[in-house]
């Protein structure tokens, strides 16, 4: 199947069916979604505006909202630049495995010098929210699960409402 096909597809997946029982699509649990839906409030152009195939070109990422309020409310908090050094590196999580971006890669999405990645990457290690994992002749990987594993006890707003 063709990239682009792929990548059209999990965008309609994405834009059109989010929050929207599979039975209420006419389809089953984890299918491609048969049919656009008329959720024209859901969709990416209506979020994003006509120049969304621009946008999801190079692809998107989900996440959590938790993690877009709440990395200030960690103890210790995330600093911003920490934030987008995750960020960074979730565009390189693909499946279960740990990410393992090179300090080069993450610094120039970034627009900061490597040492500063590195900074941002001790810095998170210091506060127990990333494990850096040494491979030989080959960039670190970077395990998050701690400091999503600390996101998931922050207690917010919407919490109360659960």
């Amino acid at each position: 199947m063709k990239a682009e096909t792929i990548a059209a597809r999990l965008l309609a997946a994405d834009t059109t069916a989010q929050g929207i029982p599979a039975s209420e699509r006419g389809e089953r649990e984890g299918m491609w979604p048969a049919a656009p839906v008329k959720a024209p409030w859901r969709s990416a152009t209506a979020r994003w505006g006509t120049q969304d195939s621009r946008l999801f070109r190079e692809g998107w990422m989900s996440v959590p909202t938790k993690f877009i309020r709440s990395y200030a409310a960690l103890n210790p908090p995330l600093s911003p630049g920490e934030a987008l050094f995750v960020l960074q590196l979730m565009t390189f999580k693909w499946d279960h495995a740990a990410p393992f971006p090179s300090y080069g890669r993450i610094a120039k999405t970034m627009g900061v010098t490597d040492k500063m990645a590195r900074r941002y990457a001790q810095g998170l290690q210091k506060k127990g929210y990333l494990t850096r994992q040494f491979q030989k002749r080959a960039p670190n990987k970077f395990d998050l699960t701690r400091l999503f594993d600390a996101l998931a006890e922050v207690k917010t707003g919407m919490d109360e409402k659960v």
